[in-house]
């Protein structure tokens, strides 16, 4: 019995003894390998950032990260942003660390902007990839649309250049864009259309504070940004008419009429709201 288990033990141990070093080769390997093609991707910039033993210090730096975020995750980021991508971890900080080496991974150094930047990087961490994507394209801009509006500004602003992108800053400026009902579903419209519904929400962005416009747009945004049906002031009050003439050959009017009731019907409720609000206050 007493022989059975002291076997048993030191098998144990054999195995024990054994097994690291096999995974520590195959993960040294690995690592090896991915030193290699950093040294000959970005050698200068690793002679200059880890100095003497320049090679040896980047396999090392290389599995620390991958043993705390992942090997394919480690090679994928400082593959794309080269030795750099140790201090951009560092500046992230321990909470935010994984997040930042996969955006290094996913778009190589525009990751550095937003990492670079406790405002942006924050915004990242909270709201993700979109929110990410959209600082990288519109820098600051973006930064103060996304802590305004959060995630339906990061999906318009990646849709948009950088003209939209500004004009849709001035709305929020100016707090037209807080004051249009349904925002979030305006955004969200910008987001799928891109460019062209945020032309068409810019030159009509008087008349968004109208609960009806904004519904219709939202529902069925295609009219209007053809330009088959438009805006237009009625005895102080913005009504929608559809636009006829050279584009009534090509426009579902089934579409359209569906959108003039439902917008109507809206409007009428909206209106009844503030009517009846304004009974309570008397």
């Amino acid at each position: 019995m007493k022989k059975t288990i002291v076997l048993t033990l030191v098998g144990i141990l054999g195995v024990a003894a054994v097994a690291p070093p096999a995974r520590a080769g195959v993960k040294s390997e690995v690592i090896r390998e991915g030193a290699e093609f950093v040294m000959r991707k970005f050698g200068k910039e690793v002679a200059q950032e880890l100095g003497d033993g320049a090679e040896q210090v980047l396999a090392r730096k290389m599995e620390a990260m991958a043993t705390k975020y992942g090997e394919r995750e480690t090679m994928d980021a400082v593959g794309k942003v080269g030795p750099r991508a140790f201090r951009l971890v560092e500046q992230a900080g321990e909470d935010a660390a994984p997040q930042a080496v996969k955006l290094m991974g996913r778009v190589g150094d525009d990751a550095a902007w937003v990492i670079g930047r406790r405002r942006s990087m924050a915004l990242f961490t909270r709201y993700g990839d979109d929110a990410a994507d959209a600082m990288i394209k519109h820098k600051e801009i973006a930064e103060g649309l996304i802590e305004q509006f959060g995630p339906a500004a990061s999906r318009a602003l990646k849709s948009l250049d950088g003209q939209a992108a500004r004009r849709l800053a001035m709305m929020a400026e100016e707090g037209q864009l807080a004051a249009i009902p349904e925002r979030a579903a305006l955004l969200d419209t910008v987001g799928k259309y891109g460019n062209r519904a945020m032309d068409w929400v810019w030159r009509n962005k008087g008349a968004l504070a109208t609960a009806g416009v904004v519904a219709a747009f939202v529902h069925n945004p295609q009219p209007f940004i053809d330009g088959t049906v438009k805006v237009a002031d009625s005895a102080g009050d913005k009504v929608l008419k559809p636009v006829l003439g050279q584009v009534a050959s090509r426009t579902n009017w089934t579409a359209v009429t569906c959108t003039l009731i439902g917008a109507t019907a809206c409007y009428a409720a909206w209106r009844g709201r503030r009517r009846f609000a304004g009974f309570r206050r008397h």
